[in-house]
């Protein structure tokens, strides 16, 4: 059997201080025979010389990707990449992370066997745990899945996908049949983790791994990052109510986005979720309360579930007819 083509892909911005290092546990996987394209999003720092560097070392494996487009922000960024990247397997690398050894061998073994289960012409996510460290490497859980109180499981169900994605870009390998469907990413892709997971979830499979893969590290230049959720969380959002809504609207405009691509295959049920989804922030609260309860939507855990309901419910409405997608 034929080695399957596994491309990286990974796009740097201001990240010297760890990617040297990432780049280096990449290089020491024990499954050799990937490419990695790395675009540089308009880096003020070193982060483009020091990518450079590691292309002159390896010039077999790590690609630069030129282009004139200058900063593109990260779902875009990544959209190029995945579009660039002829490839049977797709994995997402951050640039501050450290793959541990078997990182791709692991889920790639995961992948084939999720392939020989649903066919090679299924859309297929495979995502796996992660441990979080420290600025040093300290570990700081064994388990980010644990540590966030998150169901790899029923978080890959669409009631709770839609509002709260569970999936980790540095943890997830995609098959060529989800990356032709889901790229170009649309301009309202809240992230480009989340959207794929949309995709995979509502036109084939997603499926997770019980092990870390990759060591999360946390630092004070983290876009996202993983505290510890708790009620000390929780309470600490209750002080930034417009950041806490305005997230909710992006996801909610990601469906939206999602809507349009319903002629690919997406079941009217799934549809009709979508639409009720996307439909919230145009109707009054009443309403609002009615298809979140009657379509069960929530987010992972009674505590992250109540504050949801809160905030939809207090979401500004919007001028607009709202989506309807008929069964």
């Amino acid at each position: 059997m034929a080695e399957p083509r596994v491309v990286i892909v990974l796009s740097t911005f201001n990240g010297e201080r760890y990617l040297a290092e990432q780049l280096d546990s990449i290089r020491r996987q024990t499954f050799p025979r990937w490419r990695l394209l790395l675009r540089d999003d308009a880096s003020t720092d070193a982060s483009r010389r020091i990518a450079e560097a590691a292309a002159r070392r390896d010039p077999e494996r790590i690609k630069i990707v030129n282009d004139d487009d200058g900063n593109l922000g990260v779902v875009a960024a990544y959209s190029r990449l995945v579009e660039r990247a002829e490839a049977d397997y797709i994995l997402f690398a951050d640039q501050d992370d450290l793959w541990l050894p078997d990182k791709i061998d692991r889920t790639l073994a995961a992948m084939r066997a999720a392939e020989q289960r649903h066919g090679v012409q299924t859309p297929l996510l495979v995502h796996t745990d992660l441990r979080v460290v420290d600025q040093s490497l300290r570990t700081l859980a064994p388990s980010f899945w644990r540590y966030r109180r998150l169901d790899p499981v029923a978080g890959t169900r669409l009631r709770l996908l839609l509002a709260h994605n569970g999936v980790t870009g540095c943890a997830m390998m995609i098959n060529r049949s989800l990356a032709s469907l889901a790229a170009p990413f649309p301009p309202a892709a809240a992230m480009h983790d989340w959207w794929l997971a949309l995709v995979a979830c509502l036109f084939g499979r997603v499926e997770a791994v019980d092990a870390a893969t990759v060591l999360y590290r946390q630092h004070d230049d983290n876009s996202v990052g993983a505290s510890r959720w708790g009620w000390r969380r929780a309470l600490g959002q209750l002080g930034n109510p417009h950041a806490v809504r305005a997230g909710l609207l992006r996801g909610m405009r990601q469906a939206q986005a999602l809507l349009d691509r319903r002629h690919l295959g997406m079941s009217a049920d799934h549809a009709a979720l979508v639409a009720a989804y996307a439909s919230l922030p145009f109707l009054p609260p009443g309403e609002r309360l009615n298809i979140l309860l009657t379509h069960r939507l929530r987010k992972h855990g009674v505590l992250r579930t109540v504050g949801f309901l809160v905030n939809v419910l207090a979401l500004p409405r919007e001028e607009a007819a709202a989506p309807v997608v008929h069964r």
